[in-house]
């Protein structure tokens, strides 16, 4: 038997204000770095590789931080987050207010959601299952910290954990929120085995008035 384990960590919090910020590539405010920097601290592992998204939210503090811990550094468009078409950019109450009724969707059934002119949620799903089966059969036995972005690291755990499709929606993931997958890989009847658990997590938002001494 070996093990596997992949820490997903969001982005800190990101230039731009409340808005759908897919694949729009706002930079990390002063607060974001400092977010992702104090989780890092406080799940502080023997990483062996880094993976990111390439939107700039993501890929400049996992290049920090590769560069600080002498890491190779993997970028895969795949983690990138969902695309949200003619909603980008845009401010999330004025969407709400515009199209009520495909927001209500979004809420309560995610994987038929698909912004107009959007990625569907099926598509990205897809993806990022794809890019997360490459991980475990190119890096199996290593630890990974994976730096993605919210929609991704929700569809991904619904996926693994065999979520209901509407349990999305109440994982809380704040700026710099972390989940920690342990894989553990054998074989039974010549056959592999896979099997995937949350071996931790920590969705507390980060606040520089208020670190916890750890």
């Amino acid at each position: 038997m070996s093990t596997t384990r992949i820490d997903l960590i969001r982005h800190g919090e990101p230039e731009g204000g409340n808005v759908f910020r897919g694949r729009t590539d706002h930079a990390l405010t002063e607060l974001g770095r400092w977010q992702f920097a104090e989780r890092v601290r406080r799940f502080d592992s023997s990483w062996t590789r880094i993976i990111s998204s390439p939107l700039s939210r993501c890929h400049s503090a996992a290049e920090q931080l590769a560069s600080a811990r002498n890491l190779p550094l993997l970028c895969d468009e795949r983690w990138a987050e969902i695309d949200y078409g003619d909603w980008e950019n845009r401010d999330v109450s004025e969407v709400m207010t515009e199209y009520a009724d495909d927001s209500r969707r979004l809420w309560a059934d995610p994987l038929n959601f698909c912004a107009p002119n959007g990625e569907p949620v099926p598509q990205l799903q897809q993806r990022v299952v794809a890019a997360w089966q490459e991980l475990l059969n190119d890096h199996r036995g290593e630890h990974l910290l994976l730096v993605s972005h919210g929609g991704v690291m929700r569809v991904l755990a619904q996926q693994l954990l065999s979520l209901a499709p509407e349990a999305m929606n109440r994982l809380a993931i704040p700026y710099a929120g972390l989940l920690r997958f342990k894989i553990d890989h054998s074989e039974y009847q010549g056959k592999e085995q896979v099997w995937v658990s949350l071996e931790g997590m920590d969705g507390s938002v980060l606040r520089p008035d208020d670190q916890e001494a750890v």
